[in-house]
């Protein structure tokens, strides 16, 4: 039996997704329990990624011409989505195929005209499903109110998390180690909410806050204009792993007023440090979150405020520990297993 994962989001390895891809292509490169029972694994990569070393899978080209014509692509038994807006989809209704729905972002980011374009085109993709998957309580909840899952089977796994703590770090360029610093890490949209955090660093004049992330949207630029205002605020841009690992080692505490998220990855990715997590409590954050995140209670810089002084000051090494140990339940180990036995389970049908 064959079965191929769309992993063509790695054309954006920088991002969110795209790190997820990187983690799907690094796992199932290596043998897995879905060779051991007899069947072909094939992952659907962009071109350049065509010379790797594929190691026990089988690489196929994400090829433009699939996208007009799925029918032109080869026939799989079970084919994995693994985000909801794949430009790839199965050519044969006889595939099983698996969409995994990360987050309805589009309803806090578009207009009501695009919001209706994207609900139908996400309609769409969960009808050709057999199985439709959630990173979160919240996204399938979110789904249920906006979607018709009627008749769909269903199912939570969690999103992986990289394990951060393991391998070299890296200073990035032009920061001073020496100075104290809290630290907000992701794309630079406005659906992240950063600027709330410009004024609250008033109240911290002897830290610095690190903004790291893609920095090229138009909010990003909004929020470059404003920093002559704020001297203990920088914007960096987009880190590689190493640069990442050594912000977590270093920061004083992650801050992530985000409005919208199907899951929220540093959150996780700040606890595996065992690093005091200041967050919203809107969308996934309270349950990603859960009892070991501090929550501000609003928007305003003294709410704010007062929020990071308590987490600082409440902080010890048994909550660190007990982060950890949270932390580490969001393991891709978990995660592969789970969709692996999804898998074999739709190629038994």
């Amino acid at each position: 039996m064959k079965i191929i994962i769309d992993l063509s989001v790695l054309r954006h390895p920088f991002c969110g997704l795209g790190q997820i891809a990187l983690n799907y292509k690094q796992h199932f490169c290596q043998p897995s329990q879905l060779q051991a029972h007899g069947h072909e694994l094939t992952l659907l990569v962009p071109h350049r990624y065509m010379s790797s070393d594929s190691g026990s899978a089988i690489f196929h080209p994400a090829r433009k011409i699939y996208r007009s014509f799925p029918a032109l692509a080869p026939s799989y038994d079970v084919w994995h989505s693994i985000h909801q807006f794949s430009n790839h989809r199965p050519g044969s209704k006889a595939t099983r195929r698996i969409l995994t729905i990360h987050d309805l972002n589009f309803l806090y980011e578009k207009t009501p005209e695009k919001q209706l374009k994207y609900k139908a085109r996400l309609q769409s993709e969960v009808d050709s499903a057999a199985v439709v998957c959630f990173i979160s309580h919240f996204a399938l909840d979110e789904a249920r109110r906006n979607l018709n899952l009627d008749g769909k089977r269903t199912q939570i796994i969690y999103n992986g998390v990289e394990d951060l703590t393991l391998g070299s770090q890296k200073c990035p360029e032009g920061l001073n180690p020496d100075v104290p610093f809290f630290l907000s890490l992701g794309v630079v949209k406005a659906k992240k909410n950063i600027h709330t955090l410009l004024p609250l660093m008033s109240h911290f004049p002897h830290h610095q806050l690190i903004i790291a992330g893609s920095d090229t949207d138009p909010y990003a630029l909004q929020l470059k204009k404003q920093l002559g205002e704020h001297p203990n605020v920088h914007i960096i841009g987009t880190v590689d792993d190493e640069q990442r690992r050594w912000l977590y080692a270093h920061c004083s505490a992650l801050l992530f007023p985000s409005l919208a998220e199907g899951f929220g990855l540093p959150v996780i990715e700040a606890m595996q440090w065992g690093k005091p997590v200041c967050c919203s409590q809107c969308t996934s954050l309270p349950e990603i979150g859960s009892t070991h995140a501090f929550y501000f209670p609003d928007f305003s810089h003294q709410g704010m405020a007062a929020t990071v002084q308590q987490a600082l000051q409440s902080f010890s090494k048994e909550k660190a520990a007990q982060e950890k140990s949270y932390a580490a339940m969001f393991s891709y180990e978990r995660h592969f297993a789970n969709y692996e036995n999804l898998y074999l389970e739709l190629l038994a049908l």
